[in-house]
């Protein structure tokens, strides 16, 4: 089991497919898990394209699907706006989408942060990101951020659902944060 904890954007069918249309000219197989997790990192990449909102220690679990369970803020729209590359740890890069400031989804990770406060996860200083790639070639990275971008116009994704994983591993609960009536 793991030790760690991710909450995650959860998009449906119509959103994922709008990154795989983007992905379609990519002939190589791609990995979204970071150096260092696992050696067997393409066998364990099973998340969906997502945002991170939050990610903490395994005992945080009942609390934080308490916190998401009481988030009742709508669906969360964001711009994708451009093809970017970053370095990473380990000696990697992380070709991913990135997106045009959102207050929505900051308001989102704020209530996470303010529990939990980590800095590398405070909302004011964050990339939010949808991660493509991670690899530790640059060139490699590169051409593919050139592949996409040859395409690639901004574009918009909703989501109005978040799902923790174990991280990296097996969902462990898909919760809405659309608004309701019956809550």
């Amino acid at each position: 089991m793991s030790k760690r904890i991710t909450m995650i954007s959860f998009m449906n069918k119509t959103e994922l497919d709008k990154i795989e249309k983007l992905m379609n000219n990519i002939k190589i197989k791609t990995c979204k898990v970071p150096y260092g997790i696992d050696e067997n990192r393409y066998n364990i990449d099973n998340l969906p394209y997502h945002f991170t909102i939050f990610a903490t220690n395994k005992e945080n679990q009942n609390e934080m699907i308490d916190i998401a369970q009481k988030i009742d803020i709508g669906k969360i729209k964001v711009k994708v706006n451009d093809v970017k590359i970053m370095k990473c740890k380990n000696g990697s890069f992380v070709l991913y989408l990135a997106i045009e400031d959102n207050e929505k989804i900051k308001e989102l990770q704020r209530i996470f942060f303010n529990k939990f406060p980590k800095e590398k996860y405070n909302p004011e200083k964050f990339t939010f990101h949808l991660t493509l790639h991670i690899d530790k070639d640059y060139d490699k990275v590169l051409k593919l951020e050139n592949k996409i971008k040859d395409s690639f116009k901004p574009f918009y994704l909703e989501f109005d659902r978040l799902a923790l994983y174990d991280y990296p591993g097996d969902m462990i609960k898909e919760i809405s944060i659309g608004k309701h009536e019956n809550r």
